[in-house]
């Protein structure tokens, strides 16, 4: 989803919110939908190619987005919320290709790329921190699980001296969230920091030219973190 067309969503909910905005109690539950944008920032923990480490490179993390289904359960000022999200992630990593090979062009370039589909589902804590009338903002945090769905995945690398190569990603990894929530009416702006806890890649599998496949010729490890805005509803 653009930014752009996200920010005119979230006019037309925030005019549809105010014109109904009749005070009402909290109910012990509410249900909701949102969607939003998100930036994936690797923490590299190692990256080598052709067994040589590699110091120098750069990132380019593209806009990522989701749309997220909730059930929330309020206990006045506190509150608990299960998502199920259906998550995009695309990032890719630039090396210039004479960091492991000295022969190379000096404007030569290899790359990696990531994108990730899958299903998450986070469950957190939250506390409304401001809570008056139509208006209130609310922190939360809370354990997050992702499932990898690994055939809508995609997986890329760009001038490396290695045919059919393969990564296999963690088909469920795990992160922690904290955000910042507010809400106008019944629509709500949700701010967030996902840090993730764990290595995603279980390792890169190569072939050479002569046609043997190995295991640790590349090597991509590193944990995700994301910040993300989203904008939604609640029923």
């Amino acid at each position: 989803m653009k930014p752009r067309t996200l920010i005119a969503l979230a006019a037309i909910l925030c005019t549809c919110s105010t014109l109904c905005a009749r005070q009402k109690q909290d109910a012990l539950v509410n249900y909701g939908v949102k969607a939003g944008f998100s930036s994936t920032i690797y923490d590299i923990m190692q990256l080598s190619v052709a067994s040589v480490p590699i110091g120098e490179y750069d990132t380019k993390s593209e806009i990522s987005s989701f749309f997220t289904a909730f059930t929330r359960f309020n206990i006045k000022r506190h509150y608990v919320q299960t998502e199920v999200s259906y998550n995009i992630s695309n990032y890719s990593i630039h090396i210039p290709t004479t960091q492991w090979d000295p022969q190379a062009d000096a404007n030569d370039l290899s790359a990696i790329g990531t994108r990730i589909n899958g299903l998450e589902v986070p469950i957190y804590y939250g506390y409304h921190i401001m809570k008056q009338g139509s208006y209130g903002m609310s922190f939360y945090f809370g354990p997050k699980a992702k499932f990898v769905i690994d055939d809508l995945s995609r997986y890329t690398f760009t001038n490396l001296p290695y045919d059919n190569i393969k990564e296999t990603i963690r088909p469920i990894n795990f992160s922690l969230m904290f955000g910042l929530g507010i809400n106008i009416g019944r629509v709500f702006f949700d701010f967030s920091l996902e840090y993730g806890l764990h290595n995603i890649s279980q390792g890169i599998i190569s072939t050479d030219a002569d046609g043997n496949a190995s295991r640790g010729n590349i090597i991509f490890d590193r944990r995700k973190n994301v910040l993300s805005f989203s904008v939604g509803f609640m029923l």
